[in-house]
């Protein structure tokens, strides 16, 4: 697409007939499965009222990139992939970060619940995208992403009165349905609003500040409400506005599928969810021609997955909906890479360990060690710092960090085999380097011979996976084989937590 701003005109029959389009509602489908049974694809296919051939299909190519995971014969629910990018935008977003911090604040000094809620055209109703609660013995606590019609609480008819005198023909989604409260609330176990505070943010957003009424409100605090929400919704509205993002490259493998496509926008808003600057043009990014990368933002812009202002990209309501559907979820990086850790561990029958570094606190642990099928296996401690100058694992970090990093290390002894010298480290950390791969012979584990290959999330090394073997065997183990399964390993789990390079 040319530098220009992107004009993108949406119609309604484009978005009825899109393959993006349906990709996209299997995808919504999924996440609102989350907490719940795996979807059947008859089920499912009922459900959106497609074919079971166009489903099945489309369940297959979203397995294909890890969006979907099959559980049990012909049924699916969300993939790790997915869940990388939603934990991104949940944590790289400026008006997430301003909204838990300011309304943190409030609710605590006020004793009562404050949320910021999200109108959904999509839905004709809205949702929470984020919940302060009391520090108190009674809190409030909707579920996040739940969504609630326009005639559900003082928050839905407070968007109603705004929406009467802010029309909008933007605010209109041609998918617009009636829909029910969530189950297990009702609108008298919602607490009364004390104030609300509409506002419409730059990224296209329209949200509302609130405080609720847990009980024994202070006077002063209900009778300074209102100024407090308008001075919290200015402050986000300024956030947002301050935002401004000129994006890294996304990781892409080359994959020209629709699901490949897709998922490169979806890393795009969730990289730099506080505005991507398209320089380049977005054909470029989606790795596509002009017209497909045209027909992609037109259905994602449709279905609410992103807005475009001028040349910026930013996520939209749905988008930030599926992030506060996610948004309670715990986020383990070495969970969502079981499965590749399992594989390889099947294939080599060696122990496998998942090493994880952290460029904050510069230590090293093993968070996950597999053992293999082998008679004879070495078993690893977990949640233990490991040094990053002995041994396979840590030496395939160490590697790959500044060198003045190895410099200031203390290498102490911790076996006969254990480098102690400066220059033997470094000529070591050379080679590893050069092919790879590293190895550990007896330098931390006695009788142990260990293999190492470095992963790296968004270009930075981020740790390794590991093979420990007896010594004794280690000339009858097919070195090659073993480092070359382990590489494959290590790449598909770069891409899996990466966003760009």
């Amino acid at each position: 697409m040319p530098n220009a701003t992107i004009k993108i005109a949406v119609s309604e029959a484009h978005a009825a007939t899109s393959s993006h389009g349906r990709l996209i509602e299997v995808l919504d489908a999924l996440v609102r499965r989350a907490d719940g049974e795996a979807w059947g694809v008859r089920e499912l296919a009922n459900d959106l009222g497609e074919s079971r051939s166009t489903i099945n299909r489309i369940l297959v190519t979203l397995v294909d990139r890890d969006f979907a995971v099959e559980d049990g014969i012909g049924k699916y629910r969300l993939g790790p992939r997915f869940r990388v990018l939603m934990h991104a935008l949940n944590h790289r977003s400026t008006l997430l970060d301003t909204a838990r911090y300011l309304l943190d604040v409030l609710a605590e000094g006020a004793k009562q619940a404050a949320l910021l809620s999200v109108y959904a055209p999509h839905l004709n109703g809205y949702y929470v995208l984020h919940c302060s609660e009391s520090p108190a013995t009674l809190f409030f606590r909707p579920k996040s992403g739940n969504p609630f019609p326009l005639e559900f609480g003082d928050i839905g008819r407070a968007f109603s009165e705004y929406l009467k005198t802010h029309p909008s023909p933007n605010e209109i989604s041609p998918h617009q349905t009636s829909i029910e409260p969530p189950q297990g609330i009702s609108e008298s176990e919602f607490p009364s609003a004390v104030s609300t505070v509409v506002r419409k943010l730059a990224p296209g957003l329209l949200v509302l500040v609130s405080l609720h009424d847990l009980g024994g409100i202070d006077t002063k605090v209900r009778n300074s409400a209102r100024t407090t929400l308008n001075k919290i919704a200015d402050r986000l509205a300024q956030a947002v506005e301050l935002s401004d993002s000129f994006g890294r490259e996304v990781v892409s493998d080359g994959d020209s599928s629709i699901v490949a496509r897709l998922e490169r926008l979806l890393q795009v808003v969730c990289a730099e969810p506080n505005g991507y600057t398209c320089r380049l043009g977005m054909a470029a990014q989606l790795q596509c021609n002009a017209a497909t990368a045209k027909k992609i933002i037109e259905s994602a812009t449709l279905e609410r997955l992103i807005r475009i202002d001028g040349q910026v990209v930013y996520p939209g309501v749905r988008l930030y909906q599926w992030a506060a559907l996610l948004s309670n979820k715990t986020y383990s990086p070495v969970k969502l890479c079981k499965a590749i850790l399992d594989s390889l561990v099947k294939e080599t029958g060696e122990t496998i360990a998942y090493l994880s570094f952290d460029g904050t606190t510069s230590k090293a642990q093993f968070l996950e060690v597999i053992q293999g099928w082998r008679p004879i296996q070495y078993k690893l401690e977990t949640r233990t710092d490991v040094p990053l100058y002995a041994g396979g694992a840590g030496k395939a970090v160490l590697a790959h960090l500044p060198a003045d990093f190895a410099d200031g290390l203390n290498l102490e002894k911790l076996t006969e085999a254990t480098i102690t010298s400066h220059s033997k480290l470094r000529a070591d950390l050379q080679s590893i380097r050069e092919r790879g791969w590293s190895v550990g012979d007896g330098e931390r584990v006695l009788g142990a011979f260990g293999i190492g290959v470095p992963f790296f999330i968004d270009g930075q090394v981020a740790g390794s996976i590991s093979a420990t073997i007896p010594q004794y065997r280690k000339e009858d183990c097919d070195i090659p084989s073993l480092v070359k399964s382990m590489k494959q390993a290590s790449k598909r789990i770069g891409q899996l937590l990466s966003l760009v390079k």
